[in-house]
């Protein structure tokens, strides 16, 4: 899979700049750094990946990197995970 660079995502009011974005053939990579990001991240992960929606699809691995993803390429990583 390519991977391209991306610039940093300011996600902190203050302009402080606590992660990176990468955008993949397969997935929006986000790279966290700010324990209320994580935390933020970790909540979507319970809202976003339940039974009654196939897609989005969020993931994290390892801690502090979180992986969307949206169509085929979500069902494939559902599948993977043993959901169906």
């Amino acid at each position: 899979m390519a991977r391209s660079r991306a610039p940093e995502l300011v996600l902190e009011p203050d302009g402080a700049r606590t992660g990176t974005v990468r955008i993949e053939e397969e997935c929006l990579e986000l790279d966290v750094a700010s324990p209320k990001a994580i935390s933020l991240l970790r909540r979507w992960m319970g809202q976003v990946n339940g039974p009654s929606y196939p897609q989005p699809y969020l993931v994290e691995g390892p801690p502090g990197r979180f992986r969307l993803y949206v169509g085929d390429a979500a069902e494939r990583v559902r599948t993977r995970h043993g959901i169906v």
